[in-house]
Order: C-alpha cells, then sequence, then structure tokens
C-alpha cells in the first residue's frame, strides 16, 4: 500500500450524522458548536448511550487549544464520513482547571472525565501540553478490568521519574498505575537523537517498543503503524492512543513527519477498540496550522471508531 492510502476518503455527510441522532430530551444540548459540528452538551445525562466524547482539557493554560481545534473543524464538517447510526457522539466542552497545581487539575478533571466513563464512551481529549494523558489514565484505571495498551505518535520518550508531572514523566507516571502494560507501550517517531539514548535503554529494559523517524522513513508508515497496533492490543483489554503534535516536522526541530505520514498512522490504529485517545502539543506545529492538524486527526478516530462498528 503506498503511503497515504490509509486516508480516509468517502461521501461527505451532515454532521449532525456524527451524533447518531442523539435524542435532545437526554439532558441539556447547546447547538452544533462542537468539534466537527457534533452537538455540544454540558449534563451528563446527555453522555447515555454517546460511544465518544470530546472533552478539552487545557492543562497549560485558562483556554488551551481545543476553542482553535472546533474552529479549525468547521472545514471538515462535510469531509465527515457517513456514519450511519454506528456512533453516536458530542462534546462535553472544556474543563476549567488552575494553571498552578496539576495535581489539583487533575482532580477537576477526573469528575469530568468519570462522567464520560461511567456512561459508557470513550473520551476523546484535546489538551495542550502533554501532560492531559495522565489524568486521563487515572481514571481508566479505575474503570477497565484487565491491562491498556497504548500507541503514542510522539518525538520524545517521556519516562523521566521526575518532575512528577510533567510531560517528559508522563509514562513513567502511567506505568505506576498499572493499567498499562509495560509491553503493549509503544511510541512511534522519536527522532533518536543522542540525548534520547537513556531513556531508549529504559524503554528497552522495560520491554516497551520505541519505532523511530528512521524505522518510518524505512518502512513506510503503514507498516510501522500497523506493527505498532498489533503490538499494542496484544493480550489487552483496549487501546489508548496519544498524538502530539510535536512529532511533526518543524516544531522544535526540522525533522520530524510529515502531516500526511502522522494522519495514515492515526487512520490505522483508530480502528482498534479504543478506551480514550488524547491530541496534544502546541499550537504551533506544522507552521503555525496546528489546530487544523489535530482537527484532521480527530476526524480520523471519530471515522476509525466507526470502522470498527460497522
Amino acid at each position: 500500500m503506498r503511503e497515504g492510502e490509509g486516508l480516509r476518503s468517502r461521501p461527505p455527510t451532515a454532521v449532525g450524522r456524527v451524533a447518531g441522532g442523539s435524542d435532545p430530551a437526554q439532558g441539556a444540548a447547546l447547538g452544533s458548536a462542537g468539534l466537527l459540528g457534533l452537538p455540544l452538551v454540558d449534563d451528563r445525562r446527555a453522555l447515555a448511550g454517546l460511544t465518544l466524547v470530546v472533552l478539552g482539557l487545557p492543562l497549560d493554560g485558562p483556554v488551551g487549544m481545543a476553542p482553535a481545534v472546533r474552529r479549525a473543524s468547521r472545514r471538515y464538517a462535510d469531509w465527515v464520513p457517513a456514519l450511519g447510526g454506528a456512533v453516536r457522539a458530542a462534546d462535553y466542552g472544556d474543563v476549567e482547571t488552575v494553571r498552578d497545581d496539576p495535581a489539583v487539575a487533575f482532580m477537576q478533571a477526573h469528575e469530568r472525565l468519570a462522567d464520560v466513563v461511567a456512561a459508557g464512551g470513550a473520551p476523546l481529549v484535546i489538551g495542550g501540553d502533554a501532560l492531559v494523558t495522565v489524568p486521563v489514565l487515572q481514571v481508566l484505571s479505575g474503570k477497565l478490568r484487565g491491562r491498556l495498551g497504548v500507541v503514542a505518535f510522539t518525538p520524545f520518550y517521556d519516562v523521566a521519574q521526575d518532575p512528577l508531572y510533567a510531560a517528559g514523566s508522563r509514562w513513567a507516571r502511567a506505568l505506576e498505575l498499572g493499567i498499562v502494560a509495560p509491553t503493549g507501550l509503544v511510541l512511534v517517531g522519536g527522532r533518536a537523537a543522542p540525548p534520547d539514548t537513556p531513556a531508549r535503554r529504559t524503554l528497552d529494559a522495560l520491554g516497551a517498543a520505541a519505532f523511530s523517524l528512521s524505522d518510518v522513513i524505512r518502512d513506510g508508515m503503514q507498516a510501522v503503524a500497523q506493527e505498532a497496533l498489533e503490538l499494542a492490543a496484544a493480550g489487552t483489554e483496549a487501546v489508548y492512543l496519544s498524538v502530539d503534535l510535536s512529532v511533526l516536522a518543524g516544531v522544535d526541530d526540522p525533522v520530524g513527519l510529515e502531516v500526511r505520514e502522522l494522519v495514515a498512522g492515526v487512520s490505522t490504529v483508530s480502528t482498534a477498540l479504543l478506551a480514550a485517545a488524547d491530541i496534544c502539543g502546541p499550537a504551533a506545529a506544522a507552521d503555525g496550522d496546528g489546530p487544523t492538524v489535530a482537527a484532521r486527526v480527530a476526524a480520523e478516530i471519530v471515522a476509525g471508531v466507526a470502522d470498527r462498528l460497522t
């Protein structure tokens, strides 16, 4: 398969189809101002029966990236595939969090995330700082019965022990929860620079897998993403998907994945049974068009969930 063939291209449909015909009587609906035109709801009762629920989690500021991603996603409203009634989805708005205490911010996030998981939906979290992964996994650790596999598109290895709550230690915190199987932790897109050597050795010792940018160039994203998914899904209850836009070329480093490679990889992994997903990273990604890339990635995730259910 040629690079990019994993990108979905289907007949456009009205965005209302993505919601799966949600009943307005189920809680408060605020209109179709949500991500990809999904209904924006603010009542936990509206989450009942939903397959996928969008949630903004701005750990890095009072607003975060989610509002910009919602605006950018309008251009993909007509692109969203004809999902029929297989996927019912909505946007649960943004969590209001403090800026100076991650532990408190996590507790604020837990309540809204728990609403989603308790209703049986998978959270699709839009954040800025990659630390958003941790509170999502904390909530899942109290809900899932089995282990969770992880596929993360990221240029970083993030297995430092300190600081306690920082993007650079997110996988260390995840492994401490006991929900993530070390052999099911798969990182894709690392630049494998000399300073990364200690972290890569730590991952090797844990039995985790890391596919570098060189691996993607040599084997193609389709093959790498498929192998990553198989590793993450082996012996696990579900898969967690994390997409850090810093993995793209031009963000912190001129070397990185191209947007089409990232989208193709997400297209492959998002067909798994997803417990949750997050999209994070700087808004400056892709020459300042990070929100548009994030919106495109979100559309792929929604489409992938639909593919699995139809």
